[in-house]
């Protein structure tokens, strides 16, 4: 039904927008976001007719920020196919992002009582700080963990926490259970952010659909690297390569061996399990039935994924 619903809003008056738009969505994706609002709100009892256009919204709302995101780090591929700025020009990328956006507010607005609709704005302004944050830190050796995970938490967990806050939002359940499932998303999509920074380490090019070493390229220091930048044995000389400014396919993997050498991905994944814990914790008190159930799945997909 989200599918469906996705399809229809893909429509337009202006034919390039609108297979712009189709292959997106074609495109596929894991839709953890829209899951996460069927489920919260399957959880309150309410009819999952009335969370589809929400879910849509919100997976609209992702998928413009990645058109966005793809412009600003100049990608070839996402999800396995040609960003839209590499098939069209940048212009129209950003145009079809805006697009998204406001079609997914006009959802809404629709759907929603104003004060979920300005809920929504507000994490979308939260959104655009993370990445703002990100980019003005770019190629930053002396970044604190602090510092990125503030980042994440405003470009990517917030959005999970506000797809769990839609869906509850709709039910009559208890606020101390709202409160709960919007702390399950914050805490999952803390966790699925670090992880999806650790497959930069731990996976290939090809289960990706995407370079893994972009963000390194692009001076993004995530989560591994800056622990690495940290390590007394291999700071000082991981510093030294990071500066390089043109940076060879060749060298790009001298720096992936040097922060995997470093011990610095399996610190990460300690603070990863802390997160997916912390998520874990958040609904252990919530009644146990088929939506609590599948909560509990998606932290184990979480943990287990490789793309």
């Amino acid at each position: 039904m989200v599918e469906s619903r996705l399809r229809q809003e893909a429509r337009s008056r202006n034919a390039t927008i609108e297979s712009i738009l189709f292959r997106l969505v074609n495109a596929g994706g894991k839709r953890l976001r829209p899951a996460l609002v069927l489920l919260c709100g399957g959880y309150g009892g309410v009819d999952q007719k009335r969370l589809v256009p929400l879910a849509a919204a919100v997976e609209m709302v992702h998928m413009a920020t990645l058109v966005h995101d793809d412009v600003i780090d100049d990608a070839d591929y996402r999800r396995g196919i040609e960003t839209t700025h590499r098939k069209w020009d940048n212009h129209t990328a950003i145009f079809a992002g805006d697009y998204m956006l406001s079609k997914a507010f006009q959802m809404l607005t629709q759907y929603t009582e104003f004060s979920d609709a300005s809920m929504m704005a507000k994490t979308f302004k939260l959104i655009c700080e993370g990445e703002i944050e990100q980019y003005f830190t770019r190629n930053n050796l002396n970044i604190s963990i602090k510092k990125y995970l503030t980042r994440i938490r405003y470009k990517t967990a917030m959005l999970f926490a506000m797809s769990c806050y839609l869906g509850a939002s709709q039910s009559t359940i208890p606020e101390w259970q709202k409160r709960a499932l919007v702390m399950y998303g914050m805490n999952l999509g803390m966790a699925f952010q670090i992880m999806d920074d650790l497959l930069d380490f731990k996976s290939s090019e090809e289960e990706l659909g995407k370079p893994v070493t972009n963000d390194v390229r692009q001076g993004v220091y995530t989560l591994p690297v800056i622990y690495a930048l940290k390590d007394k044995n291999t700071g000082e000389r991981l510093r030294n390569m990071l500066s390089d400014e043109k940076k060879s396919e060749y060298r790009l993997k001298e720096i992936v061996e040097l922060v995997k050498r470093s011990g610095a991905v399996e610190r990460a994944a300690l603070l990863q399990q802390r997160y997916h814990d912390k998520a874990k914790k958040a609904i252990r008190n919530l009644v146990p039935n088929t939506y609590t159930d599948a909560l509990q799945d998606l932290l184990l997909f979480t943990a287990a994924r490789t793309k």
